[in-house]
């Protein structure tokens, strides 16, 4: 069975092989568009960043697009990261390509857990996702159980559709039901296509992705309906957040683009084609 990560990517790049030709090659064309002198792909500041160089680096991977690997490689080889997450994103593409042995990355690892990433569900999903790099076979089920029970959801109606979505994965990486997280993600539906971060809230791609992967991945009845339902809508949301430059915004309403929600919008795409 693929593990997360492999997943993740290959989501992607059902995704990225849905574009028409034409399209696909404005995409990754304008995602190369990003990568600075430096190495690294911008960030929203316009500056190299090891975060959005971590997305444009999967859209890349999904799209088949050219970039600098060597570029990449020495930048994201400085170090010098102060946040966990940039730090983490530099490890499994450095791991991923061969940049850096398995024994760092295992020490890099075991420090990330130490210092209480994987209490966080976007730092645990980064693990987890570090984690894929170092095992072929994923993370082993009982690790999986014992984060997916640490991310305890109090209230799904007040967590955030992401926590939701990150504990949903969990819970099928640990091959456990969680019940109130796929019913909170497929109550997060938007009337008219597309999912939202919070009840109320206006639909958004990162939610979109999301709640799409991880009903997915869960793959229960509830789930599978939502996906069902939700499928002509959804893609047509989607399709609209792809913006003017060639890249994705996180709404059809955005005047902004990056790396990231480009990466959503294709892993999106990829969970409205048949795996």
């Amino acid at each position: 069975m693929p593990n997360l990560l492999q997943r993740v990517e290959a989501a992607a790049a059902r995704g990225a092989a849905g574009l028409l030709p034409a399209a696909r090659a404005e995409v990754a064309g304008a995602v190369c568009a990003l990568q600075c002198a430096g190495g690294g792909f911008a960030g929203l500041d316009g500056r190299p960043d090891a975060y959005y160089s971590f997305f444009a680096w999967l859209c890349l991977r999904a799209l088949g697009g050219p970039y600098d690997r060597g570029a990449l490689r020495e930048f994201l080889g400085r170090g010098g990261f102060t946040r966990p997450m940039d730090a983490r994103c530099a490890e499994i593409v450095r791991v991923r390509e061969g940049w850096r042995s398995p024994l760092a990355g295992w020490l890099s690892l075991g420090a990330a857990a130490a210092h209480g990433e994987s209490r966080d569900p976007y730092g645990a999903f980064l693990l987890g996702m570090l984690a894929d790099t170092l095992l072929p076979g994923g993370v082993p089920r009982g690790v999986a159980c014992r984060v997916w029970r640490r991310l305890a959801l109090p209230d799904t109606a007040r967590a955030a559709t992401p926590r939701l979505a990150a504990r949903a994965v969990l819970a099928a990486v640990a091959r456990q039901e969680d019940e109130a997280a796929t019913e909170g993600l497929a109550a997060r539906r938007a009337v008219g296509g597309g999912y939202a971060s919070a009840a109320g809230a206006a639909p958004d791609l990162l939610a979109t992705a999301a709640a799409r992967f991880a009903l997915a991945a869960a793959d229960t009845p509830a789930g599978r309906r939502a996906l069902a339902d939700g499928h002509a809508e959804d893609l047509a949301f989607i399709e609209a957040c792809w913006l003017a430059d060639g890249l994705f915004g996180p709404s059809p309403d955005a005047r902004s683009s990056d790396a990231e929600h480009t990466f959503y919008g294709l892993l999106a795409l990829g969970t409205c084609r048949d795996a």
